[in-house]
């Protein structure tokens, strides 16, 4: 299959090591892009998708390249959860204790799409904060452009 170079980066050949620039075709075995597409190296030039078992998740997964895709996945009767490739970027960055959660929204709602992921418990210290500073009679708000006293 073909595939064209999104960011460069480096192969080794039979004729020694060669840097491959954005914008340039390739063709590689499906197995070998794997890596690359899931770092967002590489995009097919032709419509794919990939079915791969998670080890993490104990369950077969599709990838495929848009939302489009993933519609087009589904209407053809496939019940396995469906990911894009910019959702696998989004997960590759979380700790892999989160992965079943979100894997069992995907079945649960297999039309939808993970668009951020927000830190739990982040967030509950945003919120945290906000509530101490109203306790002292002060909080920010983000949208105004003065703080406001109570």
């Amino acid at each position: 299959m073909k595939y064209q170079i999104l960011e460069a980066f480096k192969v080794k050949t039979s004729q020694g090591e060669m840097e491959l620039q954005p914008g340039q075709i390739i063709a590689l075995q499906s197995e070998k892009a794997l890596k690359l597409l899931s770092e967002g190296k590489i995009t097919p030039i032709e419509k794919v998708a990939y079915k791969v078992y998670s080890e993490i998740l104990q369950a077969y997964l599709w990838v495929v390249d848009t939302d489009d895709d993933m519609h087009s996945k589904r209407s053809q009767g496939n019940e396995e959860a469906i990911y894009t490739r910019k959702e696998i970027a989004i997960l590759r960055k979380l700790p892999k204790e989160y992965l079943k959660d979100i894997h069992q929204i995907k079945r649960v709602f297999p039309m939808s799409t993970i668009e951020e992921i927000i830190n739990k418990v982040k967030a509950e210290n945003d919120i945290g904060e906000n509530e101490d500073r109203k306790s002292k009679g002060k909080i920010e708000d983000k949208n105004a452009t003065e703080t406001t006293s109570r």
